[in-house]
This record gives C-alpha cells, sequence and structure tokens, in this order.
C-alpha cells in the first residue's frame, strides 16, 4: 500500500476534494437537464437560452476542475490515489465539454426538430449524471464507494443502451436521409451525443477503478 494511502486512514475526512467533486457531479446533472430541455426545444429563440446557460454550466465546470487540480498539487495527503483523482476531475469535465459541443453543434446547424433517438439519448446521459451524482454524494470517503457499485453498472448499462441507439438511428440515417445536408447535421449532433455517454462510461470506470484499489 502506497505511503499516502496509509496516511489518508489517519487523517479526518476530507474537507477539499469530495465537496469539490460533489460540485462538479451537481454541475454536469445541472449540464445534462439543459441538454434535456434543448432537444425537446423546436423554439430557436428559446433554444438559444438553454445553449448559453450551457456555455455558462460548462465554464463552471472548467472553475471546479482548476480547484480540483489547485488542490491536487497542494495537498500532500490527498484521499485516494492522485492519478485517479486527475482522471475523475478530467472524466468529469468531459462530459460537460461534450454536452456543450452537442450544444454548439444544434446552435449552428439549426435543425427545425430532432428524431426521438435524441431525445431518448439526451435522457439516458441525464440517468447517467444523476446516477454519478449518487455515487458522488455517498462518497464521504473511499470505503464507502464500494456501496455504490450498483450505480456504476447502472451507468454501464446505460452507456450500451444509447450504443445499441446510436448504431440503429446511424444505419437508418443513411438508409432514409436523402437530404445530404440534413444527414451530415444529424451524424455530426449524433457523433457528440454518443462521445458525451462514453464519458460517462468513463466516469463509472474510475470509479469502478478505485473500487478496486479500495478492496
Amino acid at each position: 500500500m502506497k505511503l499516502d494511502r496509509i496516511f489518508s486512514f489517519l487523517v479526518p475526512k476530507d474537507k477539499k476534494f469530495f465537496p469539490l467533486f460533489i460540485e462538479a457531479a451537481e454541475n454536469l446533472v445541472l449540464t445534462s437537464e439543459l441538454l434535456v430541455k434543448l432537444i425537446r426545444e423546436n423554439d430557436l429563440q428559446k433554444r438559444e437560452e438553454y445553449i448559453i446557460a450551457i456555455k455558462k454550466a460548462e465554464k463552471n465546470g472548467d472553475n471546479i476542475t482548476h480547484a480540483l487540480m489547485d488542490e491536487l498539487n497542494s495537498t500532500f495527503i490527498t484521499p485516494f490515489d492522485r492519478e485517479d483523482i486527475h482522471e475523475l476531475a478530467s472524466t468529469l469535465d468531459g462530459v460537460v465539454d461534450f454536452i456543450h459541443s452537442t450544444s454548439k453543434r444544434i446552435y449552428f446547424y439549426k435543425l427545425r426538430s430532432f428524431p426521438n433517438e435524441f431525445v431518448k439519448i439526451a435522457d439516458l446521459i441525464h440517468d447517467a449524471n444523476k446516477e454519478i451524482l449518487i455515487v458522488m454524494r455517498g462518497m464521504k470517503d473511499t470505503a464507502s464507494l464500494i456501496k455504490h457499485k450498483d450505480s456504476c453498472i447502472r451507468i454501464s448499462e446505460i452507456e450500451s443502451e444509447v450504443d445499441d441507439i446510436y448504431q440503429a438511428y446511424l444505419a437508418d440515417l443513411f438508409d432514409n436521409e436523402t437530404n445530404a445536408i440534413d444527414l451530415i447535421k444529424k451524424r455530426d449532433i449524433l457523433a457528440s451525443l454518443e462521445k458525451a455517454i462514453d464519458k460517462c462510461d468513463d466516469v463509472g470506470n474510475v470509479f469502478s477503478a478505485i473500487m478496486i484499489k479500495m478492496s
């Protein structure tokens, strides 16, 4: 066992990293909730309001990530391995980044409406992020993380479900979409949504890696 992990059992409950991770997860859920509303909105002016709000949440996520990195660079004893703290902060930020990327594509492409598959994927991204928040709020210490194994499994199941929707819709898009420009627009938005759920799965994988190390 590494020296910093031995010392971590001797120090009081972490008052730096866990609160910041909870804040990051709450911002994640807010961002995906805005995405759900955006995907369901056909009014271009109202869409822009959600896009601005997502941009604001993305900036907030960046600030939280920077704060986590500052703590990592200035703290001798960390609650779990430094590389896992770095990876967890990066993957959480990555989910928000891809949701923001999706919103930018929606803004520039100005599709009149979105396929039901996009709505389903946005809902599933939001579901995955809510599972991430459950884990974070219950992570009072690293030992408590093992209690949330079911949430990690659920995140993986959601990613698989999105992958099935992605593959089926992409095949249908190339078979039936006759407008080449609309095909490109829909494909690009779909790809950005798929990358966002992949990042959610990456967060779950970081959780699982920490569980293994602490078991």
